[in-house]
């Protein structure tokens, strides 16, 4: 089973308008090293991480942690049923009510989401193709 742990020092740094040359040298490591640190590519100490926490004035779990709210999170794939679905809808040449395309719109957004964890949610590729048949089931 593959982990994935974020990493928010990349995204930390650019937040405060930070090169990093200029956080490599608050930390006394080079420009390598650092790069090497934001894409996880090292291990970070716990010293290395304590400093990092101080210069971002951060808790230091918050440069491990999903900053993205789940509600942001569904909202990125609400938005992509919507786009994909109104593509779909014009590639068949269907004309939906508000209505049914609303309660379509929900009922294709649930199908994607339902038992998805936050990471899995943040990781998932919306493709609402799969569903075509039940889209065409509507038309004309």
């Amino acid at each position: 089973m593959k982990t994935k742990v974020p990493n928010n020092i990349a995204k930390l740094r650019k937040a405060m308008d930070m090169s990093q040359d200029t956080l490599a040298g608050r930390l006394g490591i080079s420009i390598t090293q650092l790069s090497r640190l934001e894409r996880g590519l090292s291990s970070i100490t716990q010293t290395r991480m304590t400093q990092l926490a101080g210069v971002f004035e951060v808790e230091p779990h918050m440069l491990f942690t999903n900053t993205t709210p789940r509600e942001e999170l569904e909202l990125e794939v609400m938005r992509a049923v919507i786009v994909q679905l109104d593509e779909m809808l014009i590639r068949l040449g269907i004309n939906l009510t508000p209505e049914q395309r609303g309660d379509l719109t929900v009922e294709l957004y649930r199908l994607e989401v339902d038992g998805l964890t936050e990471d899995q949610l943040s990781d998932h590729q919306v493709n609402i193709n799969r569903f075509e048949g039940m889209v065409k089931a509507l038309g004309p």
